[in-house]
């Protein structure tokens, strides 16, 4: 009987270690899971044709957090409108009427439903956008690109928008500040094919925008060079040095030079140079008759006057 009564005993106690090392197991989880989460922060909003445009950064780990509640104020109190998931970063709202003021916030759920201190509050004042910019074109220069379209006149401002992957803008303008005119000059892409598009915007306290205008392509491998033109002969005892002037635009990235055969066959590549001046050191005897182009990312200019010597 004693020695059942030591085991009972035993079994008891070791039960009782067994639920306290569970429970041990399980308290450190269970309060992770009840903490408060982080808020979402840099809290923005457009009104962009018929739709305002919210978008938040959250930059804590979001392993638990399980969602966003979207709130807005009318004249009164915040309301929610919308949750979107710990993954999104942004949300369109498409109910709301020109002339009213409203107020936005973000909250943060956590899979607890334990909610984050409020986002900043970002306040918006939609009204009647105008019609998107007309005629839009281009002009490629020396170092840069410049665009013009029709002006809208009256209290118009323009957003300029800059892609490399067709058809997909983002919420961020090329301009730090609205344009005043309808004008637009930037740094020249000349490795790959660059699109743009143009927003008109009210000239208010709040962020407005109209419809898109056609979307316009600046392709580099459509670019070409003025010809080159201003050369110089030097003939010296042993070589002849032949250069001319630099051309103005910086996307140049060589020159080629063509020697004249026969009259038969006429002109062929002979030379490339990166810097504007070829030197000729074999004596022949013989007229030479050269033309030079310059190239472009992909095309090349017409060709140079025909430059003639003896040597």
């Amino acid at each position: 009987m004693k020695t059942s009564g030591i085991l009972a005993v035993y079994c008891l106690l070791f039960a009782a270690c067994l639920m306290l090392v569970s429970c041990g197991k399980k308290t450190a989880p269970t309060l992770k899971a009840y903490e408060k989460p982080l808020a979402a922060a840099a809290l923005k909003a457009i009104h962009r044709e018929n739709r305002i445009i919210l978008s938040w950064s959250y930059s804590s780990k979001k392993e638990n957090l399980k969602e966003l509640h979207i709130l807005r104020a009318e004249d009164g109190s915040f309301q929610k409108i919308a949750s979107v998931t710990k993954d999104e970063s942004s949300y369109t709202d498409v109910n709301f009427k020109t002339g009213i003021l409203y107020k936005y916030k973000v909250v943060a759920a956590s899979l607890k439903k334990v909610l984050s201190d409020d986002s900043n509050i970002v306040a918006i004042k939609p009204e009647s956008v105008p019609p998107a910019p007309k005629n839009i074109s281009f002009k490629v220069g020396n170092d840069a690109l410049y665009i013009s379209w029709n002006g809208a006149g009256g209290n118009v401002l323009y957003n300029i928008y800059r892609t490399a992957e067709k058809g997909k803008y983002g919420m961020n303008p090329v301009n730090k500040e609205p344009l005043t005119a309808p004008k637009y000059s930037g740094a020249l892409e000349t490795d790959k094919p660059v699109h743009y598009t143009i927003r008109s915007l009210l000239n208010k306290e709040f962020r407005s925008e109209g419809q898109a205008s056609a979307e316009i392509t600046v392709d580099p491998s459509t670019f070409i060079p003025s010809k080159p033109e201003g050369f110089q002969t030097v003939v010296a005892d042993d070589r002849v040095v032949i250069s001319w002037k630099e051309n103005p635009e910086m996307w140049v990235t060589k020159y080629r030079i063509y020697e004249k055969v026969n009259e038969k066959d006429g002109f062929k590549l002979v030379k490339e140079s990166v810097t504007p001046a070829f030197t000729l050191r074999e004596k022949t005897g013989m007229k030479h008759i050269y033309m030079v182009t310059a190239a472009g990312p992909l095309k090349e200019s017409e060709p140079s006057e025909v430059i003639a010597f003896e040597f």
